[in-house]
């Protein structure tokens, strides 16, 4: 291992960028979400649906978790809930 890009965060579960590299991920992560909602119809308010909201909430949670999995080993310690100090 090279460089670590993120590490866990303080309070919580996830991750927080700590290089260039994790940044660019994250904002990749950001773009792809943005995409879903274009596709998902988000930005047009009139044609939102509660099946379309439900399937978009359903697309976020397994692209944040396929994020998680992927980056995992460029992580500097354990993914865990994290209480503070």
């Amino acid at each position: 291992m090279n460089k670590y890009w993120f590490k866990p965060k303080q309070y919580g579960y996830g991750y927080v960028p700590i290089s260039v590299e994790g940044w660019i991920a994250t904002l990749i992560l950001i773009l792809f979400g943005v995409f879903l909602a274009y596709v998902n119809n988000f930005f047009n308010p009139g044609q939102i649906t509660f099946q379309s909201s439900l399937f978009f909430t359903l697309e976020i949670l397994i692209l944040g978790f396929v994020f998680l999995k992927i980056f995992e080993k460029r992580c500097k310690g354990k993914l865990k809930w994290n209480w503070g100090k």
